[in-house]
């Protein structure tokens, strides 16, 4: 059977090297929604709980439950109210909707909008905001923003920096009108996170930099924590114009020893139809095209590391080492290593 290893030492290292920029592990909120970007959640979340670390974020309640016993906080990100929510989570509230449908007495923090446009109360709502929160009697323990282009080197950043100052300096008075008096501020994000240096005693959420992935500063000396591994299912040797797999997009110059290995797309690896030179991190190329459940490539022996960088995977495919990571099968067995 296929196998993720995750590097316990790398992962370690990684969330000391974002405590000490931070300066404190308490202003550090881990994001491990989708089961931990395809890591597995609750192995990391063990690891995290036993270096002090006491806060994370998830997308939504049932991941909450799974990691109610490793952290004394958890902010769902992307609930959506029904009004029978649990005073055990802080829930975003990313609407005025939000704010009306869920239950009275809800721990909340507010997403405010500072330019995404995706989520989040406009400084103009705020006033709204607050009445409800106050007719609700909502537990407001803190305020966030998200950045829409941290990861870009352009102005965007600076001028959310600045819009999300902002709307806190409002939140903060009416708020203390309102006796929340010790609220959690929060703007950045991995990518924001890197590219500050005063954080102006605000909380960060990091994601993908835990996992090893910076986007910008190479001096935090993050490694990536994952490997993909692929077992032999059989071997053979492919003759001189043979092809193999569908359509025998890969045909052999002269013989060869082959080997078919158990990951394919069904395993959530994006699908690869032969055209390229896509590597193995051996730098072997599979051979013609995936299928679900299996790929080929030169026999290497009983194991192969697909990819120990998922950075390799997503610049073949276009895309960002987010999708190539959370796509993982949570049914391929992972293990520290």
């Amino acid at each position: 059977m296929a196998r993720i290893y995750l590097d316990k030492n790398a992962y370690i290292n990684n969330l000391e090297c974002i405590a000490k920029k931070v300066g404190d592990k308490e202003r550090v909120i881990l994001v491990l929604k989708d089961n931990a970007y395809g890591h597995g959640a609750t192995m990391l979340a063990g690891v995290a709980k036993d270096i002090g670390f006491k806060f994370c974020a998830v997308k939504n309640e049932y991941e909450a439950d799974q990691l109610e016993p490793f952290f004394d906080k958890i902010l769902i990100l992307s609930h959506i109210p029904e009004g029978n929510e649990s005073q055990r989570y802080i829930y975003a509230t990313n609407c005025l909707k939000a704010l009306r449908d869920i239950k009275d007495g809800t721990r909340v923090h507010l997403a405010v909008d500072t330019l995404m446009h995706r989520n989040g109360i406009q400084m103009s709502e705020l006033d709204e905001a607050f009445e409800i929160i106050k007719a609700k009697n909502l537990v407001l323990e803190g305020a966030f923003t998200h950045h829409r282009g941290a990861d870009e080197l352009s102005a965007e950043y600076f001028v959310q920096d600045q819009n999300f100052k902002s709307i806190k300096s409002k939140i903060l008075k009416i708020a203390s009108e309102l006796g929340f008096n010790k609220l959690d501020f929060h703007s950045r994000a991995s990518a924001a996170f890197e590219r500050a240096f005063d954080f102006d005693d605000e909380l960060v959420r990091v994601g993908i930099a835990q996992l090893g992935y910076a986007q910008f500063d190479a001096t935090l000396g993050l490694k990536p924590v994952l490997s993909l591994w692929a077992k032999k299912v059989s071997s053979r040797v492919l003759k001189a114009g043979q092809g193999v797999g569908y359509g025998g997009k890969f045909v052999a110059d002269s013989d060869m020893n082959i080997a078919t290995y158990d990951l394919g797309y069904g395993d959530g690896l994006l699908r690869y139809n032969g055209v390229g030179r896509l590597c193995l991190a051996s730098n072997e190329p599979l051979l013609g095209r995936m299928s679900m459940d299996s790929f080929s490539s030169k026999d290497t022996g009983e194991w192969v590391c697909v990819f120990d960088d998922a950075r390799v995977w997503a610049k073949f495919f276009n895309t960002i080492e987010y999708e190539i990571l959370v796509k993982l099968s949570p049914f391929i067995k992972r293990e520290w290593r």
